[in-house]
């Protein structure tokens, strides 16, 4: 609570600076400049949102690519590994008649 002074003439109509709230004083380039920045940085959110998608994406990619190799060279192998044995099926039912 502000401390009370004797009442004068001269006082009374004089504002209290303690009892006055502060103006703040905000520009119209203030404002301009405020929304600039608040754009900016949303761009750079969505550049990056953007970026981290695209390499996610790439990633993704190269994933499945590398499981499709893997697939494809058991599946060879185990093809390799048929026919041998087919062949070698073959071989005895020959020798056999």
């Amino acid at each position: 609570m502000p401390a009370q002074r004797p009442a004068s003439s001269d006082e009374s109509l004089a504002p209290d600076p303690v009892e006055e709230p502060e103006t703040a004083v905000i520009t119209q380039a203030m404002l301009e400049e405020e929304e600039q920045l608040e754009a900016a940085g949303l761009e750079r959110e969505r550049k990056m949102i953007e970026k981290a998608r695209m390499s996610w994406d790439r990633e993704s990619v190269d994933i499945r690519y590398r499981r499709l190799q893997h697939l494809l060279e058991k599946s060879n192998i185990y093809s390799k590994f048929l026919l041998t044995k087919m062949e070698q099926q073959q071989l005895e039912n020959m020798k056999i008649y």
